[in-house]
């Protein structure tokens, strides 16, 4: 019968217990005693190694090449692999290797088209939204600009139709009559700058930007055309009306013609005559044709043609003592005289005929013109 073979003691039934009563050998430390003596050692130093040391023992155990003997020691299951302490950044010492830089300038690529199509949405975008606006803003500038420009037109009329009931009156002076003359220039002032703005191209714009705010001006600008003419021409009839109604006073400028002189004023009246006939050669000269004023103008250049001979036998007869020569000379420039202004007042009288209700319709048709421009 085989031997039963003896089981091996339990922890703790070794028999230590009786030589520690015993006093045979020292008792074990408890577990306080120990933790006492562990807090009471001094702690050793932080072992840092390397980062290539612990690289390089870290590969080495992947591996399997760390041999189970180091220095004459088996290296158990715990042995200690010395590791650098992580740095707090990552990356630190990170060079990208080719990969990574492929990677990364294809990473960028697709960032940047990306952001050239966000680009290209946002042009299209304001594209549509933006450029009909722009279109819009600068049909509201021009708007402003015409009805301005037509407004003050229409401001300047009044004053244009006090300086035609100025210079169509036979009564006025010729002081009243050359006061009329800034009216005349800022009424063509006004008319030239209407015209202007209708001449002047509309802005141009993208092929497939709409333009209906612009060519809604259009009808605006054939009618400024109109108007500024209209007032152009005006002003032109007030100022061939104030040329004759200022010219035709001067012309035949005597003094008072005797019939009878001696030598001395027989000559000095012969240079104050041709002093005269100079100056109505030049103001005849200088009349504008005009259908109107016809036959004043024919006239006046038959009476200056006549006036040079006359001169001479109007001081013939003074010279020669012949009165009744003299005074029939002399009532024959006055009746040439006579004839030139009636001819003058006829066609004042049919330039304020003509031209003053055309300046109530002009006033009118500008009204009309500036309320019916478009706006926004």
């Amino acid at each position: 019968m085989a031997r039963k073979k003896p089981a091996a003691p339990l922890p703790g039934n070794d028999g230590r217990w009786f030589l520690e009563l015993t006093g045979v050998i020292k008792p074990a430390p408890s577990p306080t005693e120990t933790y006492t003596e562990l807090e009471a050692l001094e702690q050793p130093p932080a072992f840092v190694a390397s980062e290539s040391a612990a690289v390089t023992a870290g590969a080495a155990a992947v591996s399997g090449s760390l041999s189970p003997e180091t220095n004459g020691e088996t290296a158990g299951d715990d042995t200690f692999v010395p590791v650098a302490p992580r740095s707090d950044d990552g990356l630190d010492g990170w060079q990208p290797d080719d990969v990574s830089a492929r990677l990364s300038r294809r990473g960028f690529g697709r960032w940047l088209v990306a952001a050239l199509l966000v680009l290209a949405i946002a042009a299209v975008v304001a594209a549509v939204v933006l450029l009909p606006r722009a279109v819009q803003s600068e049909a509201d500038v021009l708007s402003a600009d015409y009805a301005q420009s037509l407004t003050d037109l229409r401001n300047e009329l009044p004053d244009s139709q006090i300086a035609l009931a100025t210079l169509t009156d036979p009564a006025s002076t010729p002081e009243a009559v050359s006061a009329s003359v800034p009216a005349i220039g800022d009424l063509n002032t006004r008319g030239t700058v209407v015209i202007s703005l209708a001449t002047t191209p509309l802005p141009p714009t993208l092929a497939f930007v709409p333009r209906g705010p612009l060519e809604a001006l259009e009808p605006t600008r054939t009618t400024m055309l109109i108007l500024g003419a209209e007032a152009e021409a005006i002003s032109g009839r007030l100022a061939t009306t104030f040329t004759y109604h200022s010219t035709v006073p001067a012309l035949f400028a005597t003094p008072e013609l005797p019939v009878e002189a001696d030598s001395a004023t027989t000559d000095a009246l012969s240079v104050t005559l041709a002093e005269s006939l100079a100056d109505t050669a030049r103001l005849v000269a200088d009349l504008p044709p005009d259908p109107t004023f016809a036959q004043t103008r024919d006239l006046a250049t038959q009476a200056s043609q006549r006036y040079a001979p006359w001169q001479l036998e109007y001081l013939d007869a003074l010279r020669e003592g012949d009165t009744e020569r003299a005074a029939d000379l002399i009532v024959e420039l006055d009746a040439a005289r006579a004839d030139i202004t009636a001819a003058l007042h006829g066609a004042l009288g049919v330039v304020r005929v003509e031209v003053d209700p055309r300046v109530v319709t002009l006033a009118s048709e500008t009204e009309a013109a500036i309320n019916d421009i478009p706006s926004s």
